[in-house]
């Protein structure tokens, strides 16, 4: 029995010692296997510590610049050329090595590379710059890389722009303290939109309020008119599925006769005689052209209308020169009758009344009728630009104008017949303390206006300066009446524009007809217009409103090949054709916030 017990006694010695290298082998391999994750998370701690420092350079950089662009420009700005100077020496400066050293590591930035900008139409934009930074986070030995592009600059974009139509509520910017809205006078029908009859719209649009439609088109002619047409249309912008609406109340029709056209318009609230179609929206439109709601957005720009005039006055008594015209003995207007081409020069209005003599006036109404360019122009009364109605004539503001009271373009003509109307063509911003009429001109535009009062066109034909160039912006802070332009003409008056009120809008294509590229936008916005054909004469299919007032009629506007009279159409150049012409503003006074286009990560 004793051999057999000693055996047993052996194995279970083997059996112990083989345990404990099992155990051995366990811990040691878990030993190395918590080692190499605590190893492992050191290093990926390492590479985000990296990777954080890295886009701190970026950030601290671009933060830098901007702040150095902001100092630069100062409360008073800077000239156009004197900014982009400014632009190209802050920049030239960062493309030497920064370096910082923070708790956890350091980081190095610095520029690489510095290209220009274009616009759609291939023209550079001097007044940005876009900017390939490198930034590299290093954390005990370990590096991460950050290529970021990143633009600077000025003039942009507006958010006004990004929509066909806007028809905007005042909304007070909950994150400051300001109470802008109480600064805009009451406004009835405060962000509704009223689209009467065949309007056509093609891209998005917005309606802070109420929307209204009918399938009548309104009409001043010896009397309130409500002409039969069809519902309005809104197409979506090329390329996309659907048009999308943003609104923030109702959608209403009607289909009887208001019995007053202003009470209706001015109305905030709609009862009886009113539809509700918010929940069947197709019925508000015309057959299978209805948008999409889209979400709400609560966007609005601040456009410093009245701020403009720092930007484009100048005093007469500093360096400036001077044309001067011969003062009527009674007053009235002081005629320059001949081309004036001064484009390297700022230039003051004056006019003279003489005795023994000038007894100098700098306040007068004065004419230009020939050809005109200067660099600068100011004068402290009002000016009419007018020409003939066979030889076009050009006025060009190379940095801008100032008008201390009203401008007026045009002849002033109430016909409706184009070829009595003058031949301008105007290029450059303006800003005009007082109103904006446009009347009796057959006109071409490349210009941004900044309007203080009201504007007013009506009897006249507009264009840009031709298919591929030129536009006519206007921002004003009183009312836009837009009527009686190309009136009964089969070709719509075509430009490409945009048109912002912080009042109301109102734009007829009725007997008008129509066409703007770009936009609209105000507090509130009321469109008329019918599709097909207006005419002073019968035609087979017409309707007659009034002796001489002939319109197509109702069924034939059902018709796929009968546009409509007034066509907003959303232009996806707007916003380089805004900054292109803004380009031309005498001063800087702002920067756009930096603009991220591209980063990649490497190791």
């Amino acid at each position: 029995m004793k051999p057999q017990s000693r055996n047993e006694q052996g194995y279970a010695l083997v059996l112990t010692l083989l345990v404990i290298l099992i155990f051995t082998v366990l811990t040691a391999t878990l030993l190395s296997l918590t080692m190499a994750g605590a190893k492992k998370d050191r290093v990926s701690e390492t590479n985000i510590q990296a990777t954080e420092l890295a886009n701190k350079g970026v950030e601290y950089i671009t933060a830098q610049i901007n702040n150095d662009l902001e100092s630069a420009i100062g409360t008073n700005g800077l000239s156009r050329s004197e900014f982009i100077d400014v632009l190209n020496t802050t920049l030239n400066k960062y493309t030497t090595k920064l370096n910082r050293t923070g708790t956890t590591g350091e980081y190095e930035v610095k520029i690489t590379n510095i290209e220009k900008t274009f616009d759609n139409k291939g023209n550079e934009n001097p007044l940005r710059k876009r900017v390939t930074f490198l930034s590299t986070g290093i954390v005990n030995g370990k590096q991460k890389h950050i290529i970021s592009k990143i633009e600077f600059g000025a003039q942009f974009v507006l958010e006004a722009l990004k929509y066909t139509v806007g028809a905007n509520k005042c909304i007070d910017d909950p994150q400051t303290t300001k109470n802008e809205c109480q600064d805009l006078s009451y406004l009835p029908g405060e962000g509704n939109m009223f689209l009467h009859g065949g309007v056509t719209i093609k891209g998005d649009f917005k309606v802070d309020s109420n929307l209204i439609t009918t399938d009548r088109g309104y009409a001043y002619l010896n009397g309130e008119k409500w002409i039969e047409s069809q519902y309005p249309s809104v197409l979506p912008s090329t390329g996309e599925t659907n048009a999308r609406l943003v609104l923030g109340g109702n959608i209403y029709t009607f289909s009887g006769v208001p019995s007053s056209y202003n009470n209706h318009i001015s109305s905030n609230s709609f009862g009886a005689d009113y539809i509700n179609q918010t929940k069947n929206i197709s019925a508000a439109f015309y057959t299978g052209y209805a948008p999409i709601i889209a979400d709400r957005q609560i966007a609005r720009d601040d456009i410093d209308i009245e701020g403009k005039e720092d930007i484009f006055y100048f005093d007469k008594n500093s360096g400036v020169q001077y044309i001067t015209t011969s003062r009527h003995l009674f007053g009235g207007v002081d005629d320059f009758s001949d081309d004036i081409i001064r484009p390297n020069d700022k230039i003051y209005a004056r006019s003279c009344l003489s005795f023994l003599g000038c007894n100098y006036s700098y306040t007068d109404n004065y004419t230009f009728t020939k050809n005109n360019s200067f660099k600068s122009f100011a004068t402290e009364g009002s000016l009419t630009i007018k020409s003939s109605t066979t030889t076009l004539q050009t006025t060009k503001f190379g940095n801008g104008a100032y008008i201390k009271k009203n401008l007026t373009i045009g002849n002033g003509s109430d016909s409706y017949d184009i070829t009595k109307y003058d031949k301008v063509q105007i290029e450059g911003p303006i800003f005009v303390n007082g109103n904006v009429t446009i009347k009796g001109a057959d006109a071409k535009f490349k210009s941004i206006m900044y309007v203080m009062g009201d504007v007013t066109i009506e009897n006249s034909q507009l264009s840009g300066i031709n298919s591929n160039e030129g536009s006519l912006i206007i921002f004003a802070k009183g009312n836009i009446n837009i009527r009686n332009n190309s009136v009964n003409q089969t070709n719509p008056s075509y430009i490409k524009g945009y048109f912002y009120s912080e009042k109301a809008l109102e734009m007829f294509g009725v007997g008008s007809n129509i066409k703007i590229e770009g936009g609209l936008s105000a507090r509130r916005i009321v469109l008329n217009a019918i599709k097909g054909t207006a005419s002073n004469k019968y035609f087979d299919g017409s309707q007659e409103i009034t002796k001489n007032d002939y319109f197509e009629g109702k069924v034939n506007q059902a018709s796929q090949d009968k546009q409509s009279r007034l066509q907003i159409i959303y232009d996806s150049n707007i916003m380089d054709t805004y900054a292109d012409i803004k380009s031309m503003e005498p001063f800087i006074k702002s920067v756009d916030q930096p603009r991220l286009i591209d980063r990649s990560y490497q190791e």
